[in-house]
């Protein structure tokens, strides 16, 4: 499925041990909060179905786990000098 421009797939590790996979639509690399670039991104923790993996992978995305903070502010484009 995609996910905020991600793709988050599930698999199923073991029988009744599910994880999920995240990508980049692009295909460019995942960076990390700490920094560390990677490929993919695989959940830590087995659940129970496919859909809980799935949900546990979109709240990685949504709380920025893969979002790259930069140290430019937009205010400089509108913010007059005086």
């Amino acid at each position: 499925m995609e996910y905020k421009q991600f793709i988050v797939t599930a698999f199923e590790r073991q029988p009744g041990k599910w994880r999920a996979r995240v990508r980049r639509t692009s295909g460019r690399a995942l960076v990390a909060t700490s920094r560390t670039k990677m490929q993919e991104f695989v959940t830590g923790s087995d659940v129970n179905t496919a859909s809980e993996a799935m949900i546990m992978a979109m709240n990685a995305i949504d709380a920025g786990a893969f979002s790259r903070k930069t140290s430019r502010s937009t205010e400089r484009f509108w913010r007059r000098s005086d």
